[in-house]
């Protein structure tokens, strides 16, 4: 059976700078894969070709068997691949439940003009749009914050809202990005706990970027070291732990 992402000689040339050489990655449904290394190793480079934030140099990027390289990030989306970033990018100023109704919008049948007449079909369809979203932050336990303004969340359920709109669109891929940074310890724990929740729950496939060690050999079944735009390492979490490469390039001078 073939992967749910087989990723085959990417490059990603900007200007004179190589960013990502070569570069091969296969995710097989239902797995959880993390993809590690130093700041500027090429991991996020390569979430945004995967998602058509960036068109790829050279190299073919496939989900489910279709050629999906160069495709725009929109329509990425509704392939399936669903994603959440470094840096939290909610709609502050929106409430909880309407970041996560927005998202789900693209989905939606009513025209501009259901809209503006308010018809039927609008009212029915805004209404199963806020039962979805209602059902997902109900999962995230924010279910008590639909009201209240995304900007007025702690962090630790900032990054839950943030994955909660990412999985409002039934993803059958989900990538996070350093979904950790910024949380405490009691956070990250939290965090280890919904990643594998929401993996199981939803039947998910992820694969995920995180400098924190202790998430990606807590959760993650396989490891992928990148240094320099390369893959250096592939293995189990323990092989990865071991491996004096990996070491030398990343985990010896990471967290003490």
């Amino acid at each position: 059976m073939s992967a749910l992402l087989d990723v085959t000689g990417l490059l990603m040339r900007f200007g004179g700078l190589v960013a990502v050489r070569d570069f091969a990655l296969q995710v097989d449904e239902h797995e959880l894969v993390g993809l590690i290394g130093p700041n500027g190793a090429g991991k996020t480079t390569v979430f945004n070709a995967i998602t058509g934030m960036y068109r790829p140099t050279a190299g073919s990027i496939r989900f489910r068997g279709r050629e999906i390289a160069g495709l725009k990030p929109h329509r990425v989306y509704q392939l399936g691949v669903a994603r959440t970033f470094q840096n939290i990018r909610l709609f502050r100023e929106l409430t909880v439940l309407d970041n996560v109704r927005v998202a789900d919008h693209h989905r939606g049948e009513a025209g501009v003009l259901h809209s503006v007449l308010r018809t039927p079909k609008f009212r029915n369809e805004e209404r199963r749009l806020a039962d979805r979203a209602r059902e997902l932050l109900a999962v995230m336990g924010l279910e008590q914050r639909e009201s209240e303004y995304a900007r007025n969340l702690p962090y630790g359920e900032q990054r839950r809202l943030e994955i909660a709109r990412a999985l409002v669109s039934d993803p059958k891929l989900l990538l996070l990005d350093e979904p950790a940074a910024g949380m405490n310890p009691y956070e990250v724990g939290q965090l280890m706990e919904l990643i594998q929740f929401v993996r199981e729950r939803f039947r998910l496939t992820v694969l995920l970027i995180e400098h924190q060690m202790r998430v990606v050999m807590g959760v993650c079944q396989r490891v992928l070291v990148m240094e320099f735009g390369e893959k250096i390492a592939e293995g189990r979490p323990e092989e990865i732990r071991a491996n004096p490469k990996v070491i030398e390039a990343y985990l010896g001078t990471s967290e003490g």
